[in-house]
């Protein structure tokens, strides 16, 4: 018998896949652990200025949730941006996030927001320029 005789044994099945897209695990571990590693160092610096526990508590929550889920959003929408803008994104999450840990150990709001201009454009530079010399 010929092969088209038996179409069932010479069709490929393949399993369907779900419309929704798929992430791996770092996708949302990455940011889930740095969330958590920013919440923890926050609550360190507001223990080490003789806060309250519920300051402490709020502070280091809602600082890591915030880091979290920005970071979610960057990696969500990176693979649609230029290099210019995503090493921009990359700097001002980084920038703004260590601008505000500066601020909590106690120094002034001023040194804080110029370290954080400082760190978040060294890593815009740096993002920018991984992606410039690795992409094809």
């Amino acid at each position: 018998m010929a092969a088209s005789a038996h179409p069932s044994i010479t069709a490929r099945s393949t399993p369907a896949l779900p419309a929704g897209r798929h992430h791996s695990k770092a996708f949302v571990g990455v940011p889930l652990v740095l969330g958590i590693c920013y919440g923890l160092y926050a609550a360190f610096l507001t223990s080490n200025n003789g806060a309250s526990n519920t300051r402490i508590m709020v502070e280091s929550f809602v600082g890591g949730a915030v880091v979290a889920v920005l970071c979610f959003a960057v990696a969500a929408v990176q693979s649609r941006l230029p290099r210019e803008l995503r090493g921009a994104a990359y700097g001002v999450l980084f920038g703004c996030a260590m601008g505000y840990l500066l601020s909590l150990s106690d120094e002034t709001w001023l040194k804080s927001v110029f370290l954080g201009l400082f760190l978040g454009a060294a890593m815009g530079v740096i993002v920018f320029y991984v992606r410039y010399t690795r992409e094809t």
